[in-house]
Order: structure tokens, then C-alpha cells, then sequence
């Protein structure tokens, strides 16, 4: 990308995909995995926010829960001198909901969106705000998997936040932070992934969606082209893995720091037949 010439940590990660992707080619070859076949009608009304379950065991498949803060390392008090970073104690904000939807077309914005759980809360007037993690699957058939997260007091008592919020979209695509985890799964795809927290805003593009009462990425992962040419296996492998991710807005000056994790989850075993079809 003539954009970003410096290989960045998201960079790394997409070659990573890359890499993950020839390793597996034969099975690609071969069909291994057809989204078209796989997306089947699903009747289900949508209602944005709760269309994925919550299962704090872990023992439901194609759920969500929050996973353990101090399982992700951020960057500590002093980590502009020594570099150390350290296990993170807790998040900001609460995961309270999740979708896991497919739909013929790339679908923007859920936030917004009449009947879901940001609008009955913006109906109420209360100082609530969400964070709307939103990663966008390209295809015939487009899968998005939404995650939401909230915190009942003001945008404003949270100075780094509310920079992130009110900034530029350059200025947010140089500080929205991803660490990714893959507790359970083949080998080859852990190691591959990684653990490396990465800017994602430098290797794919992130449209941001602002109301009045929230802030959604939307991560399109087809404006890669190498991850828009393994995303089919990836979503392939779903149901056997495990995905841990926890999000921050990097901290780069000593009144930043220490970093803070915003949220976390914990994905198991998704199936893209379990997916909710959105309604024209």
C-alpha cells in the first residue's frame, strides 16, 4: 500500500494471513469451504446488539463472553523509558451485546439502526456510550460480526477516549489497537496469528459511524486484497477455533499512559450457518 511504505505491526499481521492462506491453498483448491453454500436463509427478525448469545461457560457454541483482562499486555507508566509493558488489570467499558449477521450487501452503521440496544439507550436520554467494534466479511453472501461495548458515565471523564471519538479519522487510524488471541485451534493458525497488538487502521480501512450516543468502526476487510483472498478459509476454520481480542486506543505520551484496555471478548466456535439474515 503506497499509503503505508514502513511495515507496521497490522501490516506484519495481514502477511501473516498471507502466509496462513498458501499454507492451506490445497485445501482452498479443493473447496473446502463454499460461503455461498454455507449461507442458508435464515428467517430470524434482527434485533441489533443481541443476535449472537451470551454464554459465560464458553460451553455454547457460537457465543460470546468477555475474556480475562490480564490475558493482553499494554503498555505501562513507564513504557516511553523501558518499554515494558504490562498484564492489563481491567476495561473501561462492559461487552453487552453482540451480532454475528449476514446479508447480500456490506451492511454500515448498526448503531444507528431503529430497535437496537444504542437506540433504546439513546432513547432514554441516560450518559451512556457505546463503542461498536464492527468487522465486515466481503462476499457474495457478507458476514458482519459486531461487538458492543458500553460504559455508563461520560464520554468526558475519559480524556483518550473522547480524543479518539472527537478526532479525525487519520488521528483514530493511528491509535485504534487490536491484540488478537487464538485460545483454541489448530496450531499453524495460533501461531500465525500471533498475539501482537497491531493498528489495524493501518492495513485495512475503518469507516467510522458517530451518533449522538456511540462510535462504530466498521472494519472492511475486503479493502485488503490479501485478506479479501483468505477470508473464505479463515471463516472456514470458524467453528474450531477460539478467538480472544481486546481493544485500546494506544497510549504514545507520558499523560496517555498507562494504557487501558477499552474492552474484551471471547468468540466460540462460530458457525456461518448460525448467522442472522438482515432484512431489506
Amino acid at each position: 500500500d503506497a499509503r503505508h511504505p514502513k511495515l507496521s505491526g497490522a501490516a506484519v499481521f495481514v502477511k501473516k494471513l498471507h502466509d496462513l492462506a498458501g499454507k492451506f491453498d490445497v485445501f482452498q483448491k479443493r473447496g473446502y469451504v463454499d460461503l455461498h453454500e454455507m449461507a442458508k436463509e435464515d428467517t430470524s427478525s434482527c434485533h441489533y446488539g443481541s443476535t449472537l448469545p451470551k454464554d459465560s461457560t464458553c460451553s455454547l457454541p457460537c457465543s460470546w463472553t468477555e475474556t480475562d483482562p490480564s490475558t493482553f499486555l499494554i503498555r505501562g507508566l513507564t513504557y516511553l523509558d523501558d518499554r515494558k509493558k504490562i498484564k492489563a488489570k481491567g476495561t473501561l467499558m462492559q461487552m453487552v451485546g453482540a451480532d454475528w449477521l449476514k446479508s447480500d450487501k456490506r451492511e454500515d452503521d448498526l448503531g444507528g439502526r431503529p430497535g437496537g440496544i444504542v437506540q433504546k439507550y439513546a432513547a432514554k436520554g441516560g450518559p451512556e456510550f457505546f463503542f461498536i467494534v464492527h468487522i465486515q466479511v466481503p462476499g457474495t453472501t457478507t458476514y458482519s460480526l459486531a461487538l458492543y461495548y458500553m460504559m455508563d458515565t461520560p464520554l468526558e471523564d475519559s480524556p483518550l477516549l473522547e480524543s479518539f471519538v472527537k478526532g479525525d479519522d487519520a488521528y483514530r487510524n493511528s491509535r485504534f489497537k487490536l491484540i488478537p488471541y487464538i485460545s483454541k485451534g489448530p496450531w499453524i493458525v495460533k501461531q500465525s496469528v500471533g498475539k501482537k497488538a497491531c493498528l489495524i487502521g493501518q492495513a485495512l480501512e475503518i469507516n467510522y459511524f458517530r451518533g449522538k450516543n456511540y462510535i462504530e468502526l466498521g472494519i472492511d476487510i475486503g479493502s485488503s486484497t490479501v485478506a479479501r483472498g483468505v477470508v473464505s478459509l479463515v471463516v472456514g476454520y470458524l467453528s474450531n477455533l477460539v478467538i480472544e481480542m481486546a481493544f485500546l486506543v494506544q497510549a504514545n505520551t507520558p499523560e496517555e499512559l498507562p494504557e487501558y484496555l477499552l474492552g474484551t471478548c471471547r468468540l466460540n466456535h462460530l458457525d456461518v450457518t448460525k448467522a442472522v439474515q438482515v432484512k431489506p
